[in-house]
Order: structure tokens, then C-alpha cells, then sequence
């Protein structure tokens, strides 16, 4: 048995021995991994990449939308701020009315 462990050491290829072979083998296997690694990585960080971009063309439709009823509700209550300041007009025109006991001139 020791004869064929001395043997497998003393083999060479390349002008390589056993010993360079299993560590050049394990170093490229060390970076084949990390590449691997470092590829689905990658693919995680671009998903969630898309995820953010969904989300942020998501919140920029939802602005638009929360801005165009805004500005529905704006112009609403202007119309209704109008039809206040005529209500609020004919109030006092009645008031005065009522004071001058009928009269809309003031004189009476």
C-alpha cells in the first residue's frame, strides 16, 4: 500500500505531480464556485433590481392618479366656493331687505 502512495507521488504529468494536479484541480474548482456564487448573486441583485423598478413605475402611476383627483376635487370645490360666495351675496341682499323694510334702495 505504501508503495502505491509513494508511486501516485512520484507520477507526473506535465511536469506536474499528483500533489500540483489535486491542488490545481481544487483551485479551479474554488473558482469555478465562486463564479457560481457570484452568478446567482447576480441574478438575485437584477430580480430584485426589477422588483424596485415595478414598484417605483407602480408609486408613479399611483401619483398621477392620486393627482388627477386632486385636481377633480379642486376644480369641485371651486364651483362649490362660487355657488357659496352668490349664496352668501343673496343672504345679505335679503338681510338688507329686511332691514329697510322692503325696500332695495336703502332709502326706506
Amino acid at each position: 500500500m505504501h508503495l502505491l502512495i509513494l508511486a501516485a507521488s512520484e507520477w507526473t504529468a506535465f511536469g506536474m505531480t499528483v500533489t500540483d494536479w489535486v491542488a490545481l484541480l481544487t483551485f479551479l474548482g474554488t473558482i469555478i464556485g465562486l463564479l457560481i456564487g457570484a452568478i446567482k448573486m447576480i441574478d438575485a441583485l437584477r430580480n430584485a433590481i426589477d422588483d424596485l423598478n415595478k414598484t417605483v413605475k407602480d408609486m408613479n402611476e399611483a401619483n398621477a392618479r392620486r393627482d388627477a383627483d386632486y385636481q377633480k376635487l379642486s376644480e369641485h370645490l371651486a364651483k362649490h366656493d362660487r355657488a357659496f360666495i352668490k349664496d352668501e351675496e343673496r343672504i345679505a341682499e335679503l338681510f338688507r331687505l329686511i332691514r329697510n323694510g322692503g325696500s332695495n334702495d336703502g332709502k326706506n
